[in-house]
């Protein structure tokens, strides 16, 4: 590779097959680029790790942890939930058919108080999920390895 220094600026020569030459010119015809403009570009790209494919994996890899977190989230829930039924069934007395409607008005008084409750916990941004642990799905230097490998990959 021969290098001649101009203004800061190195000049290489790379070989390419010829239908990436032809590919190169038209598209920097057709986005009216030179084509050291596109080929620095695409190098920076490359060597610094911003190309498309790592910002696709980081966008998947967030998405994959967002995903995972709810369906985490959704089977406490559902388990909470079976628990607080079953214990619920467990501790309900049976009503003489005499204080059935006192009891419904109870009930119905009983359910408007959780309501309010759960609005109150929604809209102070509490979770019950907020108590448990959390686990992490991925960290930035395992997709940026994660990004390396695939890359790497696809060139050989």
């Amino acid at each position: 590779m021969k290098r001649k220094s101009v203004k800061s600026r190195v000049r290489l020569q790379p070989y390419v097959p010829d239908e990436v030459s032809k590919r190169l010119e038209a598209v920097c015809a057709s986005t009216n680029v030179t084509e050291s403009a596109f080929v620095t570009s695409a190098l920076q790209q490359r060597l610094d790790g911003t190309n498309d494919m790592t910002l696709i994996l980081r966008r998947l890899n967030r998405l994959g942890g967002a995903i995972a977190r709810v369906h985490r989230d959704l089977e406490v829930y559902t388990e909470a939930f079976g628990v607080f039924v079953r214990h619920a069934l467990a501790h309900t007395p049976n009503v003489p058919e005499a204080r059935r409607d006192e009891m419904r008005a109870r009930a119905e008084d009983r359910y408007k108080r959780f309501l309010e409750h759960v609005v109150e916990q929604y809209s102070g941004g509490r979770r019950f999920l907020d108590d448990l642990p959390h686990e992490t799905v991925g960290n930035d230097a395992e997709l940026d390895e994660l990004a390396k490998n695939v890359v790497d990959q696809r060139e050989t």
